[in-house]
């Protein structure tokens, strides 16, 4: 506030905020005016608003993008992206806080390939580390790829045998558990779909939810979403922590925590980068969640539109977009 190339002239809470440009930032006056952001949380509503001109830019999911390929007056911007999706675990819900042996079993029966192909149209890749878009990426680690029996036979190892109805039962549990999403996110709602058919083809009995509200607490399974393109300390610390903000799932690793309090802890690159790798390591040894896919950021924007950098890797739900901003202009 007070350095950028815009500055905060009005808010609608829900609705709309509204900027101007600063005639007073220190690399030069941005050579648009005013800029509207009207908040419109359903993607299909954006690409709507998109075709009748109530916008000139949006994000918008990779099946409405597909509308546009060939729409005259529009450019597509397909950006590559530090944002993954996954399934959380809550490990306060009864099963996963018994059962810590089920993330990891479990990761092995989704097809991400199948995800990235049917769900993202390609606009993506499979995911196995919340660091994979950066510099400290441990390309080493398990990658999990899709082997369904693999799933059941860890599943098996650790005491879960088959029911009458083919869902595996331990000491008394069925292995029956829900994945929530939020409401206006069809990307997310299809992700968790084709993991619950997944799951369920492995033995568990697996349902959707989608809501208008998270119950952090309350739910067992979660499908997120998350990323950083800067410094990993940004996105690791407060996600994966123990009692971090951002630790919806109520992850807890002794381990993990020591590794991240080394890696925050020091400014020596090279120590950085061990520190990091090891975190990936014994992450994937103990997961929080089932990572699926990094999803690119697909923008539509009127031609008009010009300055856009298409070539920048974009952050946590494809935002970064406008670090150029002050450059753009309207034709």
């Amino acid at each position: 506030v007070g350095t950028g190339p815009y500055k905060l002239v009005a808010w609608d809470a829900g609705q709309s905020i509204v900027l101007e440009r600063n005639p007073d930032y220190y690399a030069g006056t941005p050579k648009i005016g005013r800029i509207i952001f009207k908040i419109v949380p359903d993607e299909k509503a954006r690409a709507m608003q998109l075709r009748s001109g109530e916008l000139d830019l949006a994000q918008v999911s990779p099946q409405d993008a597909r509308s546009f390929g060939d729409a005259e007056g529009f450019t597509v911007y397909d950006m590559k992206t530090s944002d993954y999706r996954g399934v959380l675990y809550n490990f306060n819900h009864p099963l996963f806080a018994k059962y810590r042996e089920l993330p990891n079993a479990l990761s092995y029966a989704v097809d991400r390939q199948a995800i990235v192909d049917s769900v993202l149209l390609g606009k993506g890749r499979p995911a196995y580390s919340p660091l994979q878009s950066g510099p400290y990426n441990n390309p080493a680690v398990e990658k999990f790829q899709y082997d369904p029996v693999k799933t059941r036979a860890m599943l098996e190892a650790a005491g879960w045998r088959q029911g009458s109805d083919g869902v595996y039962q331990k000491d008394g549990d069925r292995l029956a558990f829900t994945i929530h999403c939020p409401e206006g996110d069809p990307v997310r709602v299809d992700m968790a779909n084709i993991c619950a058919q997944q799951f369920s083809e492995a033995g568990a009995d697996v349902t959707v939810s989608i809501d208008s509200e998270i119950d952090w607490a309350g739910q067992a399974a979660y499908l997120i979403g998350w990323g950083s393109p800067f410094d990993p300390d940004d996105h690791t610390y407060k996600v994966f922590g123990t009692g971090q903000a951002a630790n919806y799932g109520n992850y807890s690793n002794p381990r993990v925590d020591d590794l991240l309090g080394k890696a925050r802890g020091t400014d020596v690159s090279a120590d950085r980068m061990k520190y990091y790798q090891a975190f990936q390591e014994a992450l994937t040894d103990d997961l929080p969640y089932t990572f699926l896919a990094y999803a690119d950021a697909v923008y539509v924007a009127k031609d008009r539109v010009q300055g856009i950098a298409p070539d920048t890797v974009l952050g946590h739900h494809g935002v970064g977009i406008f670090w150029n901003v002050k450059d753009w202009t309207l034709a």
